[in-house]
């Protein structure tokens, strides 16, 4: 579980990379995340299913002036893993994606308030005339502190959160549900 809670850590940095060091690619959108966290966790379809279903709620949600929208990045790596690793039901990932991706929000609106004090650090770096300091400070210090915001929760929550699951996914009766053993899920 240690592997596979890191490689979802990692979908997560996939996710901060799209919107914050290449520019909106749409990566991080619910479908994508949730797909990719599908992958890493051996079912696809199933990350497939979630990522259209959290997509169609994130669909409403909407920055107005400072108030920032759900964190649907957050929410959909974590309630899809959730759902494949418990094999509980889309709509059980459903409830917990909003409400993890709400605390997401939180966390996301904390590290804004820390990374903008990197910009001090950069403004002293420029009087001294270290360009290529503040240039660090922009791209590679945001971005550090950005992937481990998203990276930590992501692993701790999937790696915890499942700890003692034995769980493999493709392992459904011929109605399609999971019979699954009991999880700390």
């Amino acid at each position: 579980m240690l592997i596979k809670a890191i490689l979802l850590g990692l979908v997560g940095i996939v996710g901060v990379i799209d919107s914050r060091l290449i520019g909106r690619q749409n990566i991080g959108r619910p479908l994508i995340l949730s797909t990719l966290a599908g992958l890493v966790l051996g079912d696809v379809r199933q990350g497939v299913i979630l990522g259209a279903s959290l997509e169609l709620i994130s669909m409403g949600f909407v920055a107005i002036g400072a108030a920032g929208p759900p964190n649907m990045q957050f929410g959909s790596i974590i309630a899809t893993a959730f759902a494949i690793l418990s094999g509980a039901s889309t709509e059980a990932a459903l409830t917990i994606a909003v409400p993890v991706a709400v605390i997401g929000e939180f966390l996301s609106v904390i590290m804004r308030m820390v990374i903008a004090q990197f910009s001090h650090v950069a403004d002293k770096a420029i009087e001294n005339g270290q360009f290529k300091k503040a240039i660090h400070i922009h791209l590679w210090w945001s971005f550090g502190f950005n992937a481990l915001v998203y990276f930590i929760p992501i692993f701790l929550t999937v790696y915890f959160g499942t700890y003692g699951s034995s769980y493999e996914p493709g392992s459904c009766d011929s109605a399609g549900h999971h019979e699954r053993p009991h999880s700390r899920w």
